[in-house]
């Protein structure tokens, strides 16, 4: 049977690898699209299944992972959220054999999969009914006829709670640059940030109206976020004028010194705050008034030449560990709040606080490291990743995790 699967791969890439898409007319192209789709949709439904398998088998174990999402996301390269929503989906599916046999025969994708799994995990009763109009309808439609059969089949205040206990706040910075934000809350919450939000918003938009300018209103709104912030962090406004005053807020910047005395940032230099993304160096140099300011100047300190022989870490070395790693250094965890500054050779051993000899673990893996056996080593032929140097800073230093001894 798998035999028969890996053939059938192999056949598609090989068909797929004669057909020049730029030569083709329009009408073959929406007919490639078309029979693409088919494709993927039984191979997503035949794929999730299997995701699912592994997780009641727990499979994943194997390796060190520490859930299911964990090995998905290892074992398909794709992003831990995205893992993440697999194996729910995988989860509610094992309920659910008319969608399961809907998604292995194409009939539905993974996304309509989601919503018809969604209002029937809830009531169970309503998967044909869902299933039909996942047939007919678009995503959108099925979305809101699923959040009703949720809302009908399932207690107000219990719904309030689970919602409550998933709340989240979660950034990250898109290929573009730009600072993203997504939140998660009860709507009682939602209705008490944007009524925080509402007032600000509509005096920016009264200014700009005055002004002859128009921008979309979530433009506003995010104006609107930014003062509040503003407001939080020491900035007021008042009628004669704006004052500031010192704040508490720490933000970590990075930036080449060459590019801080220029003025502007050239092929090859960065400038950036840690963890959030590039911004300009007349941004950075704004801050110096406005913040408390952690300044790693590349080139300005060669932190490899601090070291201490004991337990303590100096300031500019912690400060440099910290910048370098952002997010747990085992291979595959994203985890990025808690981290812990660890020896890898212990300083048992004689390992000194070096920035070689330094390494952030989140609690988990430290815990692992110090008293399971594990170890943290540096893959052959990769030498530590020497972030004194522009063109490597950032980049995360090539490590393997290594089991105990009598697990391999």
């Amino acid at each position: 049977m798998f035999d028969e699967l890996k053939s059938a791969v192999t056949h598609l890439r090989e068909v797929t690898s004669r057909i020049n898409v730029e030569v083709i007319d329009g009408k073959s192209a929406a007919e490639l699209v078309r029979i693409s789709e088919e494709a993927r949709r039984t191979i997503d439904g035949l794929r999730t299944s299997a995701i699912g398998r592994v997780g009641t088998t727990e499979a994943w174990r194997v390796g060190g992972s520490k859930n299911s999402a964990e090995w998905v996301a290892l074992h398909t390269g794709t992003p831990i959220y995205e893992a993440q929503a697999v194996v729910i989906l995988a989860g509610q599916l094992r309920h659910l054999p008319q969608t399961v046999e809907a998604m292995s025969a194409g009939v539905i994708s993974a996304a309509q999969a989601v919503e018809v799994a969604r209002g029937a995990t809830a009531e169970p009763h309503s998967e044909e009914r869902l299933l039909n109009l996942a047939k007919s309808s678009p995503v959108r439609t099925l979305r809101d006829e699923a959040s009703r059969v949720i809302a009908a089949a399932t207690d107000e205040a219990s719904r309030h709670k689970r919602i409550h206990k998933n709340r989240c706040l979660k950034t990250w910075t898109d290929q573009d640059g730009g600072f993203n934000l997504k939140a998660l809350m009860t709507a009682a919450s939602g209705a008490l940030v944007m009524a925080a939000l509402k007032p600000i918003q509509d005096q920016i938009f009264k200014v700009a109206r005055k002004s002859g300018e128009h921008e979309r209103p979530e433009a506003y709104a995010a104006d609107a976020l930014m003062a509040l912030c503003e407001k939080a962090s020491g900035k007021h406004s008042s009628e004669s004028g704006t004052k500031t005053r010192r704040s508490n807020a720490v933000i970590n910047i990075r930036v080449d010194i060459d590019a801080l005395k220029r003025g502007r940032t050239e092929h090859g230099e960065i400038c950036e705050i840690a963890g959030v993304g590039p911004i300009p160096v007349a941004t950075a140099t704004e801050y110096l008034g406005e913040a408390f300011l952690k300044l790693l100047v590349i080139d300005g300190v060669d932190i490899k030449t601090v070291a201490h022989m004991g337990r303590h870490i100096p300031a500019p070395l912690r400060t440099a560990v910290e910048e370098r790693d952002r997010v747990c250094q085992v291979p595959t965890c994203d985890v990025a709040l808690g981290l812990e500054i660890d020896h890898i050779k212990p300083f048992s051993e004689g390992g000194p606080a070096s920035f070689e000899n330094l390494v952030r673990l989140c609690k988990r893996h430290h815990h692992q490291k110090t008293h399971d056996g594990y170890r943290l080593e540096r893959v052959d032929g990769h030498e530590s990743c020497d972030t004194s140097t522009i063109e490597n800073v950032g980049k995360r230093a090539r490590w393997a995790w290594r089991g105990p001894p009598d697990t391999g």
